[in-house]
């Protein structure tokens, strides 16, 4: 601690100098970088609840845009539907399976687990792609999944 208090002086009084002011450098007590630490912990464990913890699907069943690579999010029944891929198709598809992924714009992939640290929740402008058999459907996009539950 008293390193960042040391620290927060030099930084004060580097300010200063660059601004050629002559002012007496304001003190800040160890009870108010305790406080603002402490603040500052608070906020990135409320981001990481966030990040770790799924999301409340939607009445779809739609939960939200995930990466993937290689290795697969969701790693079983992987499948091209083509042109006639739906949400029902795709479901259908997964029958038995806890979540399905919809990616780049015809396939469909299953899969029981979804949290997980490797494949996070990214924006929804990742998952720009129409579905090829249902243009008003978001389908992923590369190494995207846009991911429902199986039973919604």
């Amino acid at each position: 601690m008293k390193t960042c208090l040391v620290l927060v002086a030099f930084l004060q009084l580097a300010i200063v100098a660059s601004r050629g002011e002559h002012k007496p450098v304001v003190s800040i007590t160890m009870d108010k970088v305790k406080s603002r630490l402490k603040d500052l912990g608070r906020a990135v464990k409320g981001l990481l609840k966030t990040t770790d913890k799924e999301a409340d699907p939607a009445s779809d069943g739609y939960i939200g845009c995930y990466k993937d690579d290689g290795r697969r999010h969701l790693k079983y029944r992987i499948k091209s539907l083509g042109n006639s891929i739906t949400l029902a198709k795709c479901r259908e598809h997964c029958k038995g399976y806890s979540y399905l992924g919809m990616q780049y714009r015809t396939f469909c992939l299953c899969g029981h687990k979804l949290a997980n640290k490797r494949y996070t929740r990214v924006p929804e402008t990742d998952c720009s792609m129409a579905c090829a058999g249902e243009k008003k459907r978001k389908c992923g996009g590369g190494f995207r999944n846009s991911i429902y539950l199986v039973k919604p």
